[in-house]
């Protein structure tokens, strides 16, 4: 399925007083992932919140249903990392996406986790069926 590699460097807005990352960024991190992973496959969102398909707007948003991250070590100020985000599982009605945050120069994992995004019918707030399309291009 497809992924999508992003390089970021930490700045010190992104770290707490102890020099590590602010743990709730890393939830930033991963939104960013998942955003730059459906552009890359020309799903885009809209100012209004809907999702667009390859230039068509639909009446369906993605919303986080599920977020998981874990540390496996220390992310500090200035590194250099690479967040590798896939499409681990397409469902009827959810996407799950799997994130790696890796060091760069040493490709350590510093950080992994998951999310879970479910379509739905904007205006109802309902779950709904991912549109035929997004899972043709995301598959």
């Amino acid at each position: 399925m497809k992924s999508k590699r992003l390089r970021i460097r930490v700045k010190a807005g992104d770290t707490d007083f102890s020099g590590n990352i602010f743990h709730p960024r890393i939830f930033e991190w991963f939104s960013l992932g998942r955003i730059e992973l459906l552009r890359s496959n020309r799903i885009t969102f809209m100012n209004n919140g809907y999702i667009n398909i390859e230039g068509s707007p639909q009446k369906l948003s993605l919303v986080v249903g599920e977020v998981y991250a874990r540390f496996h070590a220390p992310i500090k100020f200035d590194d250099q990392i690479v967040l590798q985000t896939k499409i681990d599982q397409i469902k009827e009605k959810t996407i799950k996406f799997d994130f790696k945050v890796k060091h760069e120069s040493s490709k350590k994992i510093l950080a992994s986790g998951y999310s879970t995004s479910v379509c739905v019918i904007k205006k109802k707030s309902k779950a709904t069926r991912l549109p035929k399309k997004m899972i043709e291009i995301l598959k």
